[in-house]
């Protein structure tokens, strides 16, 4: 298949670079003219361990990506995701399905990124991809299942088939909300979970994280009618370890950068790109004062980011909070 990549960033190259072993021919965009050259010039990304193969086509010509594609893959920041997807619809491409592999919501309107591209392009079938899929991992060839969402169960199918093929296992999923919120909402606890590391907390504590965020991520999906089983799935539990654990995952050295003391300023700087948790953080937390929801963890992310709130507080109040049930509660 012709295979559009919008956006040139990690996960586009690892994927990229893996749908190319598996035959299709891919081409990526990349608006900066700085990254373009770099790309070109060296076929290396700073945070991948292996060159891109020069059968993969790395162009500024957004047109001439898309025009042909079969399928479209959206996979840039969620805070520009609104604007490529004018810029392609005034391409008026016809491809199969547009695929979204960006874990967010659109910080503007708090829609779901999937739900902002249907409204722009709805003749479109909207597929979102998401799962435990850190691209340093998927590029070394690692075992790597990612799940495809789309309320289209032919075109979630057809991403499934397509995508699937040597260390890349893609399932098919109907539940686009509980995906979709799992992906971008995870990276928030994840950040959490890093300043639990970087304080020197143990893993009682990051486990006690992980399983609560979970919890609230649920929360705020059962306010959307999202199926509560799928936030135990790839889209949920698994994709909110991997962020959690991995040194390759931006949220996960944010929050351990914060954790040791860094700067708010500082920790984001010296980030290689965009940690999407610290824009979700903000967008979450709207969506649960919208639904009157307690997220607890991720209001301290939140006051951690935007209102200088030390992580030793931020964990004091979460210790303080009155006793209840487990469960959703």
């Amino acid at each position: 298949m012709r295979i559009a990549f919008v956006g040139s960033g990690r996960w586009a190259l690892a994927l990229g670079v893996r749908l190319a072993a598996n035959g299709h021919e891919i081409s990526l965009w990349e608006f900066s003219r700085a990254n373009l050259e770099r790309l070109t010039t060296t076929r290396r990304h700073p945070d991948l361990p292996e060159d891109v193969p020069a059968t993969i086509s790395v162009t500024d010509d957004l047109a001439g990506t898309v025009s042909a594609a079969q399928v479209i893959v959206l996979a840039v920041p969620s805070e520009t995701l609104a604007g490529a997807v004018q810029q392609v619809k005034a391409l008026n491409p016809k491809p199969q399905a547009l695929v979204t592999v960006t874990k967010g919501i659109d910080p503007r309107t708090l829609k779901r990124l999937s739900v902002t591209i249907t409204d722009a392009l709805p003749a479109l079938p909207v597929v979102v991809l998401a799962g435990p899929g850190i691209p340093y991992d998927l590029a070394l060839g690692d075992p790597t299942s990612l799940v495809a969402a789309s309320v289209s169960e032919t075109a979630a199918a057809m991403v499934r088939d397509a995508f699937t093929g040597g260390n890349l296992r893609v399932y098919s999923h109907g539940d686009v909300v509980g995906v979709e919120l799992g992906a971008a909402l995870k990276n928030v606890i994840a950040i959490a979970a890093g300043v639990a590391d970087g304080i020197g907390l143990g893993i009682n504590a990051k486990a006690a994280l992980l399983t609560r965020g979970l919890a609230e991520i649920t929360r705020l999906g059962l306010a959307f009618n999202a199926n509560p089983l799928t936030f135990a799935g790839l889209s949920g539990m698994g994709d909110l370890i991997v962020t959690a654990f991995s040194d390759h995952s931006r949220n996960h050295v944010l929050g351990v950068a914060i954790g040791r003391g860094e700067t708010i300023a500082g920790a984001l700087s010296g980030l290689s790109g965009v940690a999407e948790g610290a824009t979700t953080a903000r967008s979450a937390r709207s969506l649960a004062g919208s639904q009157r929801i307690e997220m607890p963890i991720t209001e301290e992310v939140y006051r951690m980011l935007y209102e200088g709130a030390s992580p030793h507080d931020s964990m004091a109040r979460l210790l303080r909070r009155s006793p209840r049930q487990e469960i959703w509660k």
